[in-house]
């Protein structure tokens, strides 16, 4: 049986310690799941759109990354968490492979550990950090149609049990969190950007979502950055044409997850 592609959120870094809905559904979703034998996972928080390889793809190849604590004034017990999982050279060097037959440079980096957008969620649904994962970037200079066709090109990777993860949220403003006074009629415009996403999935409307910039309501709103939306974009490339609702929940009034 093919591994299913994901789209998930990482929520706020103080999931990793605090129970929550959805660090609950993470819980479960790892204990429902077929066990993948490695996962790839797109994360909002390794965005190369400022980085000297800005147009190049970048695949984690260590074999054993370390854990990054890139958030800022939590509690200090948060950046002694470590998730140990290893990571797949060769699972690496193939995914390189699918890349550069499509003319798509990719740069294999042995020092890239594992961001937050990957460890807490994957803390959760595996907590004994024992499967194998591969990171590969985003970009946000590119867009929703480059993340939709890295997906597509991954795809196949799926039904030789490897997992194909996006994490990052369907609304992140995290501006609005520390914003006094709090912008009157957000939570109105985070229902309406929500349902349309949602709406626009289940419907299969590709096109529409690919345009989300243009055609969402309240989209900068909800995002004003896009890094926490663009790895959907990848998880639909790489899931098809199936698409199901596995779970909504909305945190500080601002963050959907």
């Amino acid at each position: 049986m093919a591994q299913p592609a994901l789209f998930i959120s990482h929520g706020s870094p103080i999931m990793a310690v605090q129970q929550s809905p959805t660090s609950d559904f993470l819980k479960a979703l790892g204990k429902s799941l077929n066990t993948p034998r490695a996962i790839v996972i797109f994360s909002a928080h390794f965005d190369m759109a400022h980085d000297e390889a800005a147009h190049n793809i970048v695949i984690t190849a260590g074999q054993a990354p370390e854990t990054i604590h890139d958030f800022y004034n939590f509690p200090a017990h948060m950046y002694n968490i470590k998730y140990p999982a290893p990571g797949h050279p060769e699972l690496a060097g193939n995914i390189a492979t699918l890349f550069k037959n499509k003319g798509i440079t990719a740069i294999l980096d042995e020092r890239q550990g594992w961001d937050h957008g990957v460890w807490i969620p994957l803390r959760l649904m595996y907590p004994q950090a024992n499967i194998p994962i591969v990171q590969v970037s985003i970009n946000t200079q590119l867009g929703a149609k480059a993340m939709y066709e890295y997906g597509q090109l991954l795809a196949p990777l799926r039904d030789d049990n490897i997992l194909i993860i996006g994490s990052g949220g369907i609304s992140h403003n995290l501006r609005e969190v520390f914003k006094t006074p709090a912008t009157p009629n957000r939570v109105q415009m985070v229902k309406a950007f929500t349902q349309w996403v949602e709406y626009k999935l289940l419907a299969q409307d590709t096109p529409a979502l690919l345009n989300y910039l243009a055609d969402a309501p309240h989209v900068l709103f909800n995002h004003p950055t896009q890094e926490h939306f663009l790895p959907l974009f990848a998880a639909m490339g790489a899931g098809g044409k199936q698409v199901e609702k596995l779970f909504s929940d909305i945190e500080m009034d601002i963050f959907s997850a």
